[in-house]
């Protein structure tokens, strides 16, 4: 597996700055557990909870399970897990056996799942036997056996499937001797990101380029041993597995994991632990809210609620600055992990008129469509450069070129303006995907999907607002000559049966006679937007 590296001039620059050093994920936090062994490191709603010494122990024998297998340096584990306890000290125990991560979300389809082994040729998978309503047996049974060949796999649970090993099997093994040594500039981290394209993209994320983006938001946000972080967004996603795992563990704090997200569940879990910050997309926070105002929760440990994902609505960020709570807007991708955020000393109205300054030795620039930087105020593309920024697309030279430049800068695909204070507003977007709670949809894969409906002559997905989530997917279609139109249960099983993960599928279906297009063809989505914008509004005046 061959990585992409760090530019030599931006690493020199780097170090010379300060920015990034020798210091790697793994051995930060076995520097906290010597330290303060007996330290709670993690707890979950399940009961799990080890402290820094147990996490050590644990891990040390998954990594010596892992290194008896014949993984080796470099080699990709993919974990598909909840966030439970056990999913940290899997976590861990690939790091210290020097391999790299690559985290999936528990919510991953049979297809995504199926995609991420193949594209991270991953020489393990870490899954569960069964989570909420997906038997992870029966879909791993639907894989081609040829894509697992080379790749063992481990379940979690009380009924793992025939053949598999079982995790408690590998807590046996005995604990690595040392751990495997890494350099930080090594590969970390492989995080699967949807954009424009049909499939993820794999951004690799070295030890030193997570580290710095973590430092950063632990300095803004004074995060040490004495907090305790409650993470619900998933931890095999980018959010959870960064600001989550990493940043909590690399400062000596505690974790406070939530599996499965209810606002009141939310709620009473950030009392019992005693929580002082979170992060999560704007539906936690909406949710966490009305769970408070109901039961009539307060939560006076909670310093911060960071908010990311989409631009948070000012009648909810009252609403929560009202509750007590202290609202800070964070904006970021996976291929630059938030660079900006509102500081804790801003006014607290900055939650919702901006998205935040960037880190300091993070820059940030609004470009128009010449590469020019645009005057404060005017609108153009954002684009960020810093010692946090992904090292490149794995695998994918050509990707990796259009969205890192040759200068170092990401490009974003979205569209925002620059404050007079600094601060930057997102007011848009490029990039072809739905953002739906904090969660990027790829437009081009559900509608790959549909057009594999013998009932579909063409198809459109596009995203329309929605109060709570931000947008929601609307699927515009065009039927095939005397073919029976489906309805929107129909086409959503069809779409479960291809493989399409379930917070992907279309909530809104529309038959239409054509689709709109240009003279080359190209679906104009701009105008199936507003034709279902003025959809929903004339219906509104309708029933006004």
């Amino acid at each position: 597996m061959r990585y992409p590296t760090p530019d030599p001039q931006r690493a020199r620059a780097y170090r010379a700055a300060g920015h990034w050093g020798d210091d790697t994920i793994p051995a930060l936090i076995a520097e906290v557990a010597g330290a303060n062994p007996d330290h709670p490191a993690v707890r979950d709603n399940r009961g799990g909870a080890y402290s820094y010494g147990e996490l050590m122990q644990k891990s040390a024998r998954l990594a010596g399970f892992l290194q008896e297998r014949g993984l080796c340096r470099g080699d990709i584990v993919t974990v598909c897990l909840p966030n439970r306890a056990d999913t940290v000290v899997a976590f861990l125990a690939i790091l210290r056996a020097g391999c790299v991560v690559n985290p999936v979300p528990v919510n991953f389809g049979r297809a995504d799942l199926a995609y991420a082994i193949s594209k991270c040729r991953s020489r393990a998978l870490i899954l569960p036997d069964q989570f909420r309503s997906t038997d992870f047996r029966s879909e791993l049974a639907g894989i081609d056996p040829q894509l697992l060949t080379d790749c063992m796999t481990i379940m979690c649970g009380d009924a793992p499937a025939d053949g598999l090993i079982r995790w408690d099997e590998a807590l046996t093994a005995n604990p690595i001797t040392a751990d495997v040594p890494v350099q930080a500039d090594d590969a970390a981290a492989v995080l699967l990101t949807s954009g424009t394209e049909s499939r993820s993209k794999g951004a690799v994320h070295s030890h030193n380029t997570i580290l710095f983006g973590e430092r950063c938001m632990a300095t803004a946000l004074q995060a040490g041993p004495q907090d305790v972080t409650f993470m619900a967004s998933p931890i095999s996603h980018t959010t959870g597995f960064m600001h989550g795992v990493v940043l909590t563990l690399t400062s000596g704090g505690t974790l406070s994991l939530l599996d499965v997200f209810n606002g009141a569940v939310a709620a009473a879990q950030m009392q019992t632990h005693g929580c002082t910050w979170t992060m999560g997309a704007t539906p936690f926070l909406a949710e966490i809210s009305d769970a408070m105002a109901e039961t009539g929760t307060s939560l006076p440990t909670l310093r911060y609620f960071l908010c990311g994902g989409a631009p948070i609505p000012e009648v909810l960020a009252r609403r929560a600055t009202d509750m007590g709570i202290r609202v800070l807007s964070i904006y970021g991708s996976t291929e630059s992990p938030p660079h900006t955020m509102v500081q804790p000393d801003d006014p607290v109205e900055n939650a919702w008129t901006s998205d935040g300054r960037a880190f300091p030795g993070i820059e940030v620039r609004i470009v128009d469509t010449n590469g020019q930087d645009c005057p404060t105020g005017t609108v153009g593309e954002e684009y960020s450069r810093g010692p946090n920024t992904f090292l490149g697309y794995l695998d994918d030279p050509e990707l990796t070129r259009k969205a890192l430049d040759s200068d170092g800068w990401v490009h974003s695909g979205d569209l925002a303006r620059m404050l007079p204070d600094g601060s930057l507003r997102i007011s848009g977007r490029l990039k072809e995907i739905i953002l739906r709670g904090g969660e990027n949809i790829s437009v081009r894969e559900v509608e790959d999907a549909l057009m594999a409906h013998p009932s579909v002559l063409r198809a459109a997905v596009v995203g329309v607002a929605h109060p709570r989530l931000g947008e929601t997917g609307a699927a515009v279609i065009v039927l095939r000559p005397a073919a029976p139109a489906p309805d929107l249960k129909e086409l959503t099983a069809f779409l479960i049966e291809q493989g399409i993960t379930k917070f992907k599928l279309p909530e809104h279906l529309h038959i239409w006679a054509d689709l709109p297009t240009n003279p080359t063809g190209k679906v104009q989505k701009f105008i199936i937007r507003q034709k279902l914008a003025d959809q929903t509004t004339d219906t509104r005046k309708e029933t006004a």
